[in-house]
């Protein structure tokens, strides 16, 4: 036996309107299907339960449209690609590539919100860990990853004899703002300075720290230095020969090597560039930029004279590569998406573990009714016998302190009210002897000692009475770690 197909008047849709045609649609439970849709306007499938929705819109036209979008890339791509099978339908016509957005159930944790929910956030974090900047927690200097080219670029700024740069402030690296003048054509050259370029820029040194090893004479130490093909060093403000006869007794724990003695100019960066990659190298990528004043009697013939070791006072300008602050000597984190999420270790604040908030002793529990007065018992969890031996330490410590404790405790002075819930000050924690010793220990202090005895059940139950959530004090409810929260990004 055969089955006939019985021909249907197929419903055409005008040629000046765009729209996806579908003709004899059977998949599931549609029973040959036909109907227009019309393209760059917004359709809405509806109907009861059953009646061949989500067979139309996912299992027809998504997956029709799907496949024929899938097949146009090679046999290589179509591996990596999900594969739908040919839909049950006579034709369809003008179908572009679909997109389906399915339905899930949302899964809320306590850590929810409104940006996970969404998965904004997981946009979000990508792109503050792209565009953010960072900031030195301690001075508040940008910190952005430098290289020596991006370094000679900053020094030709600061030293250089640029037109754009005459008579106004440069920022540096890090934030900070130089003059540049131009020096007078009288100016003496400096130590090493080329003839030809000594009115083209100033003199800058090129130094990188060298750890000094622990009970090192200076002597030795040099020496070292020597070998290693380096001559001079920028001690105390001075340049010092290590093959001189200077007189130092001892070194500080690390002594700034001169790699380099440039004039900066523009036919000069090659040079310094060079200078700059060779002392990040050594120190560990770290460097420092002195603007070197020259001697008046200076000369490249003169190597072993006073004038070598004559005092050059200048400004220091500090650089380093990575995320690293070089005028507070402070390491950051790199902004990665981690450190932008509460549900990463990284990101997360430690005290609150990226919940914004954490249980707390409440004094709103502790003490609910303030119209009481303290001999009334205004402190609830000292009613009784159980806690009473606390209401009388309470009453013995407000006879020292002369409070009246027959008054209301709002109507209390505020220093009244502290003494009673902080207890007496002192410096540190209290200590068992505080509690045995008849000094005050106030509210708070009994729920540190109740704590310490959580290992009792009737303890538990009787601090859930009195705890609550309370916003987290060190990230203010922000949920991020203090590297990921402003003024560091």
């Amino acid at each position: 036996m055969g089955s006939k197909v019985v021909e249907k008047n197929c419903v055409i849709a005008p040629a000046e309107r765009g729209c996806v045609e579908i003709r004899g649609a059977r998949q599931n439970n549609l029973k040959g299907i036909d109907l227009d849709l019309p393209l760059g306007k917004l359709t809405v499938v509806t109907g009861p339960s059953g009646s061949g929705k989500s067979s139309l819109a996912f299992d027809t036209i998504y997956a029709e449209g799907q496949r024929r979008y899938v097949e146009t890339f090679s046999p290589y791509m179509r591996q990596f690609l999900e594969r739908m099978d040919k839909p049950r339908v006579e034709d369809i016509r003008g179908i572009p590539p679909a997109i389906a957005i399915e339905q899930s159930n949302l899964v809320k944790t306590s850590r929810s919100s409104v940006g996970t929910i969404t998965e904004i956030n997981d946009f979000l974090k990508l792109f503050w860990a792209r565009t953010a900047g960072a900031f030195c927690p301690s001075c508040g200097r940008e910190i952005r990853p430098e290289t020596a080219t991006s370094i000679a670029d900053q020094v030709l700024g600061l030293f250089g004899d640029h037109p754009e740069s005459r008579g106004r402030g440069i920022e540096g690296s890090r934030g900070e703002t130089s003059k540049v003048t131009q020096r007078a054509p009288s100016t003496p050259k400096a130590f090493g300075a080329q003839d030809d370029q000594r009115k083209n820029g100033r003199t800058i040194l090129i130094t990188f720290w060298v750890g000094v090893p622990a009970k090192a004479k200076p002597r030795d130490f040099f020496q070292f230095l020597q070998q290693q093909g380096y001559l001079r060093v920028w001690l105390n403000n001075k340049i010092i020969r290590v093959d001189s006869d200077a007189k130092l007794e001892r070194l500080g724990a690390r002594v700034q090597v001169i790699q380099d003695r440039i004039v900066v100019s523009e036919e000069n960066r090659a040079r310094l560039t060079e200078a700059i990659e060779t002392a990040l190298r050594f120190g560990k990528g770290k460097i420092n930029v002195i603007s070197f004043p020259a001697e008046p009697d200076m000369s490249p013939a003169i190597s072993k004279t006073a004038a070598d070791t004559a005092a050059a006072t200048g400004n220091e300008h500090p650089f380093s590569t990575g995320w690293h602050c070089a005028h507070c000597d402070l390491d950051i984190r790199p902004p990665t998406s981690g450190l932008f999420s509460f549900n990463n270790p990284l990101g997360a604040c430690p005290e609150c573990r990226g919940f914004g908030r954490t249980i707390a002793i409440d004094l709103n529990r502790a003490i609910p009714d303030r119209s009481l007065s303290i001999g009334q018992g205004v402190v609830r969890v000292f009613r009784g016998q159980e806690m009473g031996e606390s209401q009388k330490d309470l009453l013995r410590a407000c006879a020292r302190e002369e409070i009246d404790v027959h008054t209301p405790f709002n109507e209390l002075s505020k220093a009244d009210q502290d003494f009673v819930i902080n207890g007496e000050k002192r410096g540190g924690e209290y200590t068992d002897d505080d509690y045995e010793n008849d000094r005050w220990y106030g509210v708070r202090g009994f729920f540190r000692w109740l704590e310490s005895k959580t290992y009792k059940m009737h303890v538990r139950v009787l601090l859930s009475r009195y705890r609550a959530y309370v916003k987290c004090p060190s990230c203010e409810g922000g949920r991020y770690q203090p590297e990921g929260r402003p003024p560091d990004f």
